[in-house]
């Protein structure tokens, strides 16, 4: 399953921020954004329970990281 994450990050730790979320073995691709959310991830997942860890226990525990939205992949 694919799904987006958007990411708010507190102001100044972007790059920081960036460089942990590299680090995350189920990100296909991260973009910087303008607007009210400063990233959008896409990520791979086999099911929702190892998106919600990958979300909660990876994603949000990185310092610097404010807020998330999930989004899911629909089938086409």
């Amino acid at each position: 399953m694919r799904a987006y994450v958007l990411v708010k990050v507190a102001t100044g730790q972007e790059a920081r921020v960036m460089e942990a979320l590299r680090g995350i073995t189920s990100l296909e691709e991260i973009h910087f954004l303008f607007g009210e959310w400063d990233y959008i991830l896409s990520l791979e997942a086999t099911d929702t329970q190892t998106l919600s860890r990958l979300i909660s226990a990876r994603i949000r525990r990185v310092p610097g990281v404010v807020q998330t939205t999930t989004l899911l992949e629909a089938p086409a």
